[in-house]
């Protein structure tokens, strides 16, 4: 499919004058932009999705929570509302979207918000009492009303926008030369291998580095995903991912790229059944049911359902809950060096100081 795309590549200078010309004239002043008097710090990205924005905004917004009040602004993709909304924990994923309520139960000391109008959301906060010390906002590159303070900008290791191509022919929205709005370029799901102290790791470093700078000066920095020793199950139980070798596990994901998670499934040795679906995917009632005869139907006495964080938020309150439905938990990791990098790029454009 993605090379039957490339017949659409006539079409992609349409796409390209209509989105940089929106950017030109928001850079050019001729719409205004919204300044916050809160530092404002973004995470985004050029492509349509699937670069881990929202654990990289988790991420950010726990190092900044630890000694600032942090709030979270997101636009709640998916959610059956509208408007501003303080999310709350006990919501739904119908409510607030599902990666605003994953953050928001990951990160009781961090308010989190939704608003389509990444302005209106801006100025809300900016009333709160007491207001935040910092704003994070999640996908929201692309969001040239508001000028915020500090633009994180991802692109995979797998799929780095430099190889790519601007829609509808690949998964850019807007033209690789707008990396140069970032002011740090984090290469995300970087494998194992590639983030080592070793001559090869660092090669390849180097190698996308040299790629990156054609389109920006800004650092680039290195992250990969952790994954638990453990999965967690909707009943808090935990099962240590070693021991789902011995399972029978029926694995359900609704998330853009699944490839590191089954990467790491299968160096683990974990024999699984896989039923995808599409990004931020609601399950209907008819989905759960023929998700639950499968379960059923496995052979063996020992097994689980398997899935992602971001889609257990959205299986509460199904008839899958009374099944041993669990989770994988993931959290960003970085080497120390790009650690600090990314820490003196906030702290330049922001004048918060972090730990």
């Amino acid at each position: 499919m993605r090379y039957l795309r490339l017949l659409l590549l006539p079409l992609c200078p349409l796409w390209a004058f209509i989105t940089q010309l929106r950017t030109e004239l928001y850079l050019m002043g001729v719409f205004k932009r919204y300044i916050p008097s809160i530092p404002t710090i973004v995470v985004g990205n050029l492509s349509t999705g699937g670069t881990g924005k929202s654990p990289h905004t988790e991420y950010i917004s726990r190092l900044l929570s630890s000694k600032y009040l942090t709030s979270i602004l997101s636009r709640g993709y998916g959610r059956s509302t509208r408007g501003f909304l303080n999310v709350k924990k006990e919501g739904t994923a119908s409510e607030y979207g599902d990666e605003p309520l994953m953050i928001a139960r990951h990160l009781p000391q961090v308010s989190v918000a939704v608003c389509e109008s990444r302005e209106k959301g801006i100025r809300t906060m900016e009333g709160y009492t007491p207001s935040p010390e910092v704003i994070v906002m999640d996908d929201a590159y692309q969001h040239l009303s508001v000028k915020a303070a500090c633009y994180f900008m991802l692109t995979t290791y797998e799929r780095p926008f430099f190889g790519d191509y601007i829609l509808p022919a690949g998964d850019l929205r807007e033209l690789r030369i707008n990396a140069s709005r970032a002011h740090c370029i984090v290469v995300s799901k970087t494998p194992y291998e590639c983030m080592e102290d070793t001559e090869y790791a660092r090669e390849r470093r180097e190698l996308y580095k040299r790629y990156i700078s054609r389109y920006s000066k800004a650092p680039v920095i290195f992250s990969t995903y952790k994954y638990s020793p453990c999965v967690i199950g909707i009943d808090g139980n935990s099962i240590d991912i070693d021991s789902l070798a011995e399972y029978d596990v029926l694995l359900i994901t609704g998330i853009a790229s699944v490839t590191p998670m089954l990467r790491h499934l299968d160096d683990k040795g974990i024999k699984y059944r896989h039923m995808s679906y599409a990004d931020h995917h609601t399950f209907s009632i008819e989905e759960c049911e023929k998700i639950k005869n499968d379960f059923l139907n496995l052979p063996s006495g020992k097994k689980i359902i398997l899935t992602t964080e971001k889609d257990m938020v959205r299986l509460y309150g199904t008839q899958l809950e009374d099944l041993p439905l669990y989770s994988l938990p993931i959290t960003v990791d970085m080497n120390e060096e790009d650690r600090q990098t990314m820490l003196s790029v906030i702290e330049g454009l922001t004048a918060l100081k972090i730990d």
